[in-house]
């Protein structure tokens, strides 16, 4: 209970404003900055399913301790799956970072002339 309770937690604390904050970013930039909408997606499906398996079988387990272990995977697994979107926005961005430079080195180059 408690392990589904924190991963429930975590995705309406965690997630849904790290989604909302990134949403704002793009819509703030008119679409300047490129979200990796796919590979976020993937994380999700793949971080959170494996959450729910893990959650699943703690219904299955008799022995506390393994249940906890179980709990705690489930957590972190929806922790880092939570954190994921802006990891993978942040290397999108510095990626276009380093593809603007050089196009305003040669602004300043065509300015010059």
């Amino acid at each position: 209970m408690t392990g589904a309770v924190l991963c429930v937690s975590t995705v309406v604390f965690v997630l849904l404003p790290v989604l909302g904050l990134i949403g704002a970013a793009d819509g703030s930039t008119v679409g300047a900055l490129d979200v990796p909408v796919g590979s976020i997606a993937v994380a999700l499906v793949i971080g959170l399913g494996l959450a729910l398996v893990l959650l699943a079988l703690i219904v299955a387990t008799r022995n506390g301790a393994v249940a906890w272990v179980l709990a705690v995977g489930a957590v972190i697994s929806t922790l880092v799956v939570s954190l994921w979107p802006l990891v993978a926005t942040a290397f999108a961005a510095v990626g276009q970072a380093g593809d603007v430079i050089p196009f305003i080195q040669g602004l300043i180059e065509q300015v010059g002339r």
